[in-house]
C-alpha cells in the first residue's frame, strides 16, 4: 500500500533560525514525567497526517492526538524540497526498518526520487507539539527569533549627532519666532 504525505505551504518555515527547537531534542516535559520511549512502528490506520520538517525529520500525528518525530538515520536528499513521500508496507504498520521514497515533481507528474530508511518514532510532549506549531505558524521569526532591519549609517549619523547635544539656551530662535 502506498501513501503520499500532504504537501504544505509552511514547510520551509518550520524550523527556528536561532535555536534548536525543543521538539527536535530529547527534553522532558515540565513535570519530567513524559514517556519518551521510542516506538519501532506506528499503525497506518491511525496516522492522521505527516509533516516533512527537513531532509531528516518527519512529524507523524495520529488520530489519537499522539505525535511522533521520526529522525531518519541519514539525510534524505529532496525530502524537504518536495515535502512528499511514498511507502509500501505489507502488515499495515510503518516501522523503523521500512523505507520511504521521495516523490519528485517531474513535468505534470511525479517520479521516484531517493529512497531512505526511517528511524524510530519518538513521542513528542504536548509542550513540544505546541512549540512546533508556534514555529510553523510564525515562521523563522517566531518566539525564538529576533527581527532585525538594516540601518543606513549615513542617515543615522546626523540624527544621532543632533540628539546627543541639546541646543543651548542662549541660541536665538528662528527669525519667525522672535516677534
Amino acid at each position: 500500500m502506498a501513501r503520499i504525505s500532504p504537501r504544505t505551504s509552511w514547510l520551509a518555515a518550520s524550523l527556528a533560525a536561532v535555536a534548536v527547537p525543543s521538539w527536535l531534542g530529547a527534553q522532558d516535559d515540565e513535570e519530567g514525567a513524559f514517556d519518551r520511549t521510542p516506538r519501532d512502528c506506528v499503525t497506518l490506520q491511525l496516522v492522521d497526517r505527516t509533516v516533512v520538517v527537513d531532509d531528516q525529520n518527519i512529524i507523524f500525528t495520529l488520530r489519537s492526538n499522539k505525535v511522533y518525530r521520526n529522525h531518519l538515520p541519514r539525510k534524505c536528499p529532496g525530502l524537504e524540497r518536495e515535502a512528499r513521500f511514498a511507502y509500501e508496507t505489507t502488515n499495515g504498520r510503518l516501522c523503523s526498518i521500512d523505507t520511504i521514497t521521495v516523490l519528485e515533481q517531474f513535468g505534470v507528474g511525479l517520479t521516484r526520487g531517493f529512497t531512505c530508511r526511517l528511524g524510530e518514532f519518538v513521542p513528542l510532549s504536548p509542550a513540544e507539539v505546541e512549540d512546533f506549531d508556534l514555529q510553523r505558524k510564525e515562521g523563522r521569526t517566531g518566539r525564538r527569533g529576533i527581527e532585525a532591519r538594516p540601518v543606513d549609517s549615513a542617515a543615522a549619523a546626523p540624527a544621532e549627532a543632533e540628539s546627543a547635544s541639546p541646543p543651548a539656551a542662549s541660541e536665538p530662535a528662528d527669525a519667525d519666532e522672535r516677534d
